[in-house]
């Protein structure tokens, strides 16, 4: 008996792992805030491989939107930060810097400015680029 529900356990676990890393189907009809959500819901299971899949297709689909790319770029850098992949996480939030400097004052959304900011402070010096 103690044999079967170790068994059982082992492939209950083995399938929620599988599950954790499997690659979404994108609805055709998403709009980009319910890809965000998805992408943050994603995130919060620790299932990055979905989360970064639904942030790209909101940049695929909606980034002529130079608000709804900063969302989608800053949940990525954030989604990079969780994983310590500092570079790619400096090159998104640089990014995002690069284009409040140049945008017009009340044009996109500053919480975003302030979050890249905040983000980039947790970066490890060696991961930022010389500038």
């Amino acid at each position: 008996m103690k044999l079967i529900i170790r068994l059982f356990l082992v492939l209950t676990f083995g399938i929620f792992i599988a599950s954790c890393n499997t690659v979404p189907k994108i609805p055709d009809d998403a709009t980009s805030t319910q890809l965000i959500q998805m992408g943050q819901d994603a995130l919060e299971i620790s299932n990055y491989t979905a989360a970064e899949t639904y942030y790209n297709a909101v940049i695929q689909r909606y980034g002529m939107d130079t608000a709804t790319y900063i969302e989608a770029s800053y949940e990525l850098g954030h989604l990079y930060l969780k994983q310590k992949r500092y570079e790619e996480a400096y090159q998104k939030l640089d990014e995002i810097l690069v284009i409040f400097s140049n945008a017009e004052i009340g044009t996109i959304p500053a919480s975003y400015k302030k979050l890249a900011e905040m983000g980039m402070e947790r970066i490890p010096e060696k991961y930022k680029a010389e500038k």
